[in-house]
């Protein structure tokens, strides 16, 4: 097979224009942030929710292997919501509320050994000091997003809510629900602009009209976000902000 032609950086230009329309940034976590799950690997915790379905009997086949522990815990809320009232629905419930525990207690652990993105802590900073409006808006525990903003000393530079997985994880992204609670009240969804690095963040921002920029350090998140329409998508988070200066904040 051929290799993929390089996929080409954001242009400047579209990545200034979508900042200097934007009274309030609202960031995904993992990825734009820190890789939160750099010392505490993914593939395990997904496996530790796995056995917990196995332990309450209600494993589903089509997940065996998963090594997303969030692809896990939102297809058994997604079975749990059609099992109802069931035996095994009661079951899948025990097991469900188990998961969150589970992978909130996970999450809070690897948030200690997360690694900060490179550049992502300069453009926070810079935002904030320029009184442009900052939110948070993931799919990982408010907690653990909570602990690793203040390990990079960045919680202060929000002055926008922390918004984490809810309890019912099918409002997580892609659903719009954690963006509309981390939208600043008073400014309306076109005057937001959502970072993040899936394309779960894009539909979510796209269900409220909302701008969206990509970022992602591989090739292929760009170009995956790039194929669903996902507009303007850095390489790194530097180039935010080189952007966000080229503008004078």
């Amino acid at each position: 097979m051929l290799p993929l032609p390089p996929v080409a950086s954001l242009a400047p230009v579209d990545l200034r224009r979508a900042l200097s329309r934007a009274k309030c940034l609202i960031l995904d976590l993992d990825g734009p942030v820190a890789s939160v799950f750099a010392g505490a690997p993914a593939d395990r915790i997904a496996g530790e929710l796995l056995r917990i379905a196995d332990g309450h009997g209600c494993p589903l086949a089509e997940l065996s292997g998963c090594a997303d522990p969030i692809a896990v815990l939102l297809r058994h809320t997604e079975e749990l919501k059609r099992d109802g009232t069931s035996d095994v629905g009661r079951r899948r419930g025990r097991a469900v509320a188990e998961m969150h525990d589970a992978l909130d207690a996970w999450e809070r652990k690897a948030a200690e050994t997360a690694t900060p993105t490179p550049g992502a802590a300069d453009f926070i900073r810079l935002w904030h000091s320029a009184g442009r409006h900052l939110s948070v808006a993931t799919n990982n525990c408010a907690d653990a997003a909570v602990r690793c903003l203040e390990r990079q000393a960045l919680l202060d530079c929000l002055d926008g809510p922390v918004v984490g997985r809810p309890r019912d994880a099918t409002l997580m992204k892609p659903d719009p629900y954690p963006l509309r609670r981390a939208m600043i009240p008073g400014i309306p969804a076109e005057d937001h602009l959502m970072v993040g690095d899936t394309v779960t963040d894009l539909l979510a921002a796209g269900a409220l009209s909302m701008p969206f920029c990509g970022y992602h350090r591989s090739q292929e998140g760009r170009r995956r976000l790039r194929a669903a329409g996902g507009g303007p998508v850095a390489a790194s988070m530097g180039e935010f902000t080189s952007a966000a200066r080229a503008l004078g904040l």
